[in-house]
């Protein structure tokens, strides 16, 4: 089974092509799209999107002369899998493949000579060395990620994508950003805008990648007891000082954050290393029952972001569970003075951040502890209303996380910082109604759930339209890249 549309010419002057798609295993991964027959025309020939496994279809088109352009998705990112395009042309046969990847580029001409330039503009990483080079692509979209091993005192090969500014001084700040369950490092690194953050602000942005856990899905093991095997305190603290000594970063502002898992294990951090992460921010995290039950809170200073309706880390105490890490702790409010009354905080304020945006049904009080020993302090923005969400890319919109926790970490250091929110290019345009998106410039599409996990890669030309109906209803996020810079916006699917 497959979905094949097609938009064939009504010209008399055509070259009959019979477009042959075979799909290999997880054929619903696999998708393409025809354009043309002008060099960047956003006029979609043809489209597929693969069903079932090992299954073959094909369709008669007639396609003038002229210059077309293929774009080969995957929604897994790891290619087609044995699947194959074909394009049978009077003169010849075309086969196209994906190998690897989300996004791929294929062009061809049929009986052109008209035209002397068939040259399309097709947005990618161009670096065959990085991680995600795109096949066929010819203009630099800014998002090629190279991810480096490490080798643990264990003698384990771990990964981590390290993100460093231009111009970066010696003795710059590091901060690690932990992705969430089921994500990795290049997922979080596209939507979270720490990069953005730290191109004003000049540090360094490391991004792990967690290892699976006993059921098969990436996490951090925040001290899981009996649940995860995974040494990622070892890993982590290991890799951290690495980086300080191989790239000359300071020793004194390194810092962890990380959302869902991510934050748990900044907290796990917190509570075995605080002689190297000397502070840690979680958005949408609390801590495991294991180190709300044993660990005895640091002088390291803490920032937490939570939505008090989240459905996946409760806002609120919970209940332990002997077959479970995750529960079996006090609630937020309480867990973060916990860090402040352990570092003898004298006063609390609480104050009601300006409503920005009326439309995202919450707002945010920030709760800080102040008056520490050494000049401590322990703040909670407290979402009212709020999810299970990275601030400022979806859910609520009053707050931007990156920028919140920088501006925290950044007290510790010996620089201040008033960090503005990264202005945005207007790329796209999402419609609700429709659960459409617009291209409003050429740019390369990203939607994220709200694991952090990429559901759907597209190129999506000005003027042009991407439905999102195939989506499980909830919210996603979109990452939009284009050559005046990136865009992330929050959709609802219904």
């Amino acid at each position: 089974g497959s979905t094949f549309n097609t938009s064939v010419f009504s010209q008399d002057d055509c070259a009959p092509v019979n477009v042959v798609s075979a799909t290999g295993e997880w054929g619903f991964e696999m998708a393409w799209e025809l354009y043309g027959p002008e060099p960047n025309s956003t006029n979609l020939v043809a489209s597929f999107q693969g069903e079932d496994d090992w299954s073959t279809s094909s369709d008669s088109l007639c396609l003038e002369p002229g210059c077309y352009a293929v774009v080969m998705t995957d929604s897994w990112g790891d290619g087609w899998n044995y699947g194959t395009l074909t394009f049978e042309l009077p003169e010849d046969d075309i086969l196209v493949e994906m190998n690897d990847g989300f996004l791929a580029y294929f062009t061809f001409e049929v009986e052109n000579g008209e035209l002397d330039n068939c040259w399309w503009e097709l947005p990618g990483c161009l670096d065959f060395e990085a991680v995600n080079f795109t096949l066929g692509a010819n203009v630099d979209d800014g998002s090629c990620v190279y991810i480096e091993s490490f080798t643990t005192s264990g003698d384990e090969q771990r990964e981590y994508f390290l993100y460093t500014p231009e111009d970066l001084p010696e003795d710059a700040p590091l901060v690690f950003v932990l992705h969430g369950y089921y994500g990795d490092g290049i997922g979080i690194a596209s939507y979270c805008g720490m990069n953005e953050v730290a191109d004003q602000e000049g540090f360094a942005v490391c991004y792990p990648f967690g290892l699976y856990d006993i059921i098969g899905i990436t996490h951090w093991n925040a001290n899981f007891v009996n649940y995860s095997l995974v040494d990622d305190i070892g890993f982590l603290s290991e890799l951290a000082v690495y980086l300080q000594t191989t790239h000359g970063f300071s020793s004194e502002c390194t810092y962890s954050c990380g959302y869902s898992n991510g934050g748990y294990m900044s907290y796990t951090l917190a509570c075995e290393h605080p002689e190297i992460f000397r502070a840690i921010g979680s958005v949408g995290g609390t801590m495991s029952n294991h180190d709300y039950e044993n660990c005895s809170p640091s002088n390291v200073p803490v920032v937490h972001l939570h939505g008090t309706q989240d459905e996946e880390v409760s806002y609120e105490a919970t209940e332990f569970q002997p077959s479970s890490p995750w529960f079996g702790q006090g609630g937020v409010e309480e867990i973060v003075e916990m860090w402040a009354n352990a570092n003898n905080c004298t006063e609390t304020t609480t104050t009601a951040l300006p409503d920005i945006d009326p439309w995202d049904w919450s707002n945010v009080d920030l709760i800080e502890h102040t008056g520490g020993d050494n000049g401590y302090k322990a703040s909670l923005y407290r979402v009212n209303d709020g999810g299970h969400d990275w601030f400022g890319v979806w859910g609520n919109m009053d707050i931007h996380s990156s920028v919140e926790m920088w501006s925290f970490f950044s007290q510790f250091c010996s620089s201040t910082s008033n960090v503005e929110v990264p202005e945005q290019p207007e790329l796209i345009r999402f419609d609700l109604d429709q659960t459409t998106l617009t291209g409003l410039s050429d740019a390369t599409i990203q939607v994220f759930d709200q694991s952090g996990r990429i559901v759907k890669t597209r190129l999506l030309r000005n003027g042009n339209q991407l439905s999102l109906e195939d989506l499980s209803s909830g919210v996603y996020t979109v990452i939009a890249r284009g050559k005046d810079g990136v865009q992330s916006l929050k959709v609802f699917a219904r």
